[in-house]
């Protein structure tokens, strides 16, 4: 989504929500003047139910720019939550003494039809990459791959280090292809402070090479062939953030436009979200989009927010997704004594805190679960955590029918690639197509790491035949894919694919297709065999 949009929208989204105030309010008004004008006492249903109105404006109108009106309905909320938990019903004068403060609330509101719309929220730039070295074309095409990733970039001469300067880039990229190392040191050791995150792309492989760069100050050293999710990899090391993969949460809150405006502030910001009113259609998204966090309101239709995560943490995929509550009222003093590890935001919500909330829990969340049975090179699963994996798919598909395909995936001359050019370019070779399976599967397919340049991928909830044109695909797009600077040999990748659901054990599922893979080997390389 476009800034301008997303502008729009937060615009749109608060004239609507404008509106909907207005009525609100009124409505809390007439039930207030109605019962302080009877002979005798409202009943406790009458009170719980004004209570509620009061407590859902004071949650959502101070994210709206209406923090005085949210206040003093919040204050008259706790006012009437005390005299419930009580047992005391106000006489109808007690009532009516609400109405001037709630009345000069109201007053604080726009006419109808004339609210203002507020700024959009401050938004985070993206992450800014200066590439700075004397080969423009091959700093192009690198700042081109880069921006694609979300990042932004520009390519800078050596003599146009003062403009580089100026531009204040996060993080300083070195190509010392063509030029010297003393001509680049002499102007990185000049460079004012704070200085950015300096890696080196290096024409020299030796330890001393190495070593020197250490010295200078980079955090990152990268050899030919190029490989830009190296680059990519070691930048959100050093400036973590929603770059290449943008963080995912669940926005649980029956209040539409409210859930609404927490997703177009996510969005400034990069973070993708999903927004659902009905907690019952939760376990759905959960399933369907695996957020990285999800927040949630403590009140909602049919079931408190605590009852929900509870639901949702019954599944073992869930149980330690985080959770953010959207507390209100004596919620945040309950959610405060708490010791479940989640955490809480009392309503109304604050854009920044919201944001600083949602970021560093998802990120903390996000490295954790990669850091863990993750393959150090290329970054899918480890031999050892795709057994069991597969262990865990064998027995879900046996006991629920569904079909879960696998397929065993190998790169072709990578033995004559190591030969010819090294190992780095083998191990670049290997990078890419897990990256290519990586990005091509589905969200709830696995990939890991089998033998040398061999991947297994685990596919539930898909047949043979749709795994092999799932693969094929990937096939074709490998094949048609360049490997560098050397694309003298044509490496493409082979594989079988069989079914995990049918086979009698995980070892014998792995045996069919490993016996399909030997024969896509045996039939010519570069293919995907389902049967034989």
């Amino acid at each position: 989504m476009h800034d301008s949009e997303r502008k729009q929208r937060l615009e749109a989204l608060q004239v609507r929500y404008a509106e909907r105030l207005q009525d609100d309010v009124q409505t809390v008004l007439a039930q207030v003047d109605e019962m302080s004008a009877r002979a005798g006492a409202a009943d406790m249903a009458e009170l719980e139910a004004l209570c509620d109105a009061l407590q859902r404006i004071a949650d959502s109108a101070g994210t709206f720019g209406h923090e005085s009106l949210s206040e003093t309905c919040g204050n008259v909320a706790r006012q009437i939550r005390d005299w419930l938990d009580g047992d005391l019903l106000p006489a109808p004068y007690t009532l009516a003494a609400l109405l001037p403060r709630l009345q000069q609330g109201a007053a604080t509101l726009p006419e109808r039809g004339d609210a203002s719309v507020s700024a959009a929220p401050g938004e985070t730039l993206p992450t800014r990459l200066a590439l700075l070295g004397e080969d423009r074309g091959r700093g192009e095409a690198l700042a081109a791959s880069l921006d694609a990733l979300g990042y932004t970039c520009r390519t800078f001469a050596m003599h146009e280090v003062a403009a580089s300067i100026a531009w204040a880039p996060d993080v300083l990229v070195i190509d010392e292809q063509g030029m010297s190392r003393q001509r680049w040191c002499d102007e990185w050791t000049a460079w004012p402070a704070p200085r950015p995150h300096l890696l080196v792309m290096g024409g020299d492989d030796a330890f001393t090479a190495r070593l020197e760069a250490v010295r200078l100050g980079a955090e990152g050293y990268f050899m030919p062939p190029l490989d830009v999710s190296l680059i990519d990899r070691r930048v959100q090391q050093l400036l973590p953030g929603p770059v290449a993969s943008p963080l995912r949460v669940l926005i649980v809150d029956d209040d539409i436009e409210l859930a609404e405006h927490y997703r177009l502030v996510l969005a400034g910001v990069g973070i993708e979200s999903w927004v659902v009113n009905a907690p019952a259609d939760a376990l759905t998204v959960l399933r369907e989009e695996r957020p990285d966090l999800a927040l949630v309101d403590t009140r909602l239709p049919g079931c408190s927010g605590r009852d929900l995560v509870q639901v949702m943490r019954l599944e073992e995929a869930w149980r330690h997704l985080p959770v953010v509550y959207l507390a209100a009222g004596s919620d945040v003093s309950k959610l405060a004594l708490t010791r479940s590890g989640d955490d809480f935001l009392g309503k109304p919500v604050d854009d920044d805190a919201l944001v600083a909330t949602v970021v560093s829990h998802a990120q903390r969340a996000r490295r954790s679960r990669q850091a863990m049975g993750r393959d150090g090179m290329t970054g899918v699963l480890t031999y050892e955590a795709l057994q069991e994996l597969l262990e865990v798919e064998f027995a879900r598909a046996r006991r629920s029918g569904a079909p879960t395909s696998l397929a065993l995936i190998d790169l072709d001359r990578l033995g004559a690639l190591n030969a010819r050019h090294g190992h780095t370019s083998g191990d670049y070779a290997i990078r890419q197509l897990a990256e290519r399976l990586t990005q091509q599967l589905r969200f709830i397919d696995h990939v890991g790491r089998y033998t040398g340049g061999a991947f297994c991928v685990v596919l539930p909830h898909c047949d043979p035949e749709d795994a092999q044109r799932a693969i094929e695909r990937i096939r074709l797009q490998f094949q048609a894919q360049p490997l560098g600077e050397h694309a003298d040999i044509d490496v493409t990748f082979s594989a079988g694919v069989a079914s995990l659901h049918e086979a009698e054990s995980v070892e014998l599922g792995l045996d069919v297709v490993g016996r399909r893979l030997y024969r896509a080997k045996l039939a010519g390389r570069n293919c995907v065999l389902a049967e034989g």
